[in-house]
């Protein structure tokens, strides 16, 4: 068996470290999977999404009244299934009965995935970024739904290839993930709504060298975009969302799409950043192929 998740883990370094080479050393993150070509945050948007060349599934997390985690941006079922009510209300049972919408709002055959059901799809072939984990649940502990897709994502076996994007300073980030924070994809905010924000980030290089940090820079005038060349002396990548312009002062997906994509992922790229967000990852994958040619 460890000679079998050896093998596994060097499979997925080399699937990655070849598919890199082809975008030019940029990592593809796609939001909420596919949600243009199947129902947000379903298998079939991760199989859309990897199929597309993504090299990070961006994905919600959400817990039922069971305490499963399921796959689900809004706190209720109403907006993408055929159901209603809370999902904290709801046991999985009740949530599996249900079916998912697509993008128009049609109802399709689609159900409402588990984390262990995206993981195991995506494992050897994708890291998964859980969004909407930084919420303490009503009724239990601080950090209750992280230490739950920990336990959860080291009976699948995949830790490493776990991604949690999170603005909680150092001390809090190493008391809820213990020593685990040093073995999943860790990505500190940067933003500058965070106190303190240039000694937030000091803290991580010191004690925790990240894997990246993602910024949400509004303009360029903003304290996070001022702090993006010492991230760049350092071991851990820039990330940035392409999905919003309010993250990438104004060079986002649609400037991309609809002027020009040198003046949206281009310029991103120009600036340091090597792991993008993005509502189009098989447009993305394209541009950045024809840019290393």
């Amino acid at each position: 068996m460890v000679h079998r998740a050896v093998w596994v883990i060097c499979s997925f370094i080399l699937l990655r470290t070849m598919a890199l080479a082809e975008t030019g050393g940029v990592f593809v993150a796609s939001h909420r999977a596919d949600w243009q070509f199947a129902p947000e945050n379903s298998l079939a948007a991760l199989q859309n999404a990897l199929h597309f060349g993504a090299d990070i599934i961006e994905t919600d997390v959400r817990m039922t009244k069971d305490g499963k985690i399921v796959m689900m941006h809004d706190p209720t079922v109403n907006r993408t299934t055929n159901g209603s009510g809370a999902i904290c209300e709801l046991t999985l049972d009740e949530i599996r009965a249900l079916r998912l919408k697509d993008c128009f709002g049609a109802i399709t055959p689609h159900r409402v995935p588990t984390l262990e059901e995206y993981f195991t799809a995506a494992k050897g072939k994708a890291c998964l970024y859980l969004d909407k984990t930084a919420y303490d649940l009503p009724g239990h502990d601080e950090g209750t739904l992280v230490r739950k897709i920990l336990e959860i994502a080291r009976a699948c076996g995949t830790l490493e290839e776990t991604i949690f994007v999170l603005p909680w300073p150092y001390e809090k980030a190493k008391r809820i993930f213990g020593d685990d924070l040093e073995k999943v994809r860790y990505c500190p905010v940067i933003e500058d709504k965070i106190p303190n924000l240039e000694s937030y980030v000091d803290e991580y290089l010191t004690k925790l060298k990240p894997f990246a940090f993602q910024f949400r820079m509004v303009s360029l005038g903003s304290q996070a975009y001022a702090l993006l060349p010492k991230i760049l002396a350092s071991p851990s990548r820039a990330f940035v969302a392409a999905t919003w312009p309010h993250h990438t002062a104004g060079h986002d997906d649609r400037v991309s799409l609809f002027e020009a994509p040198e003046k949206g992922w281009g310029w991103l790229i120009k600036q340091g950043f090597t792991i993008l967000e993005t509502n189009h990852p098989r447009e993305l994958v394209r541009y950045l192929k024809t840019c290393t040619k």
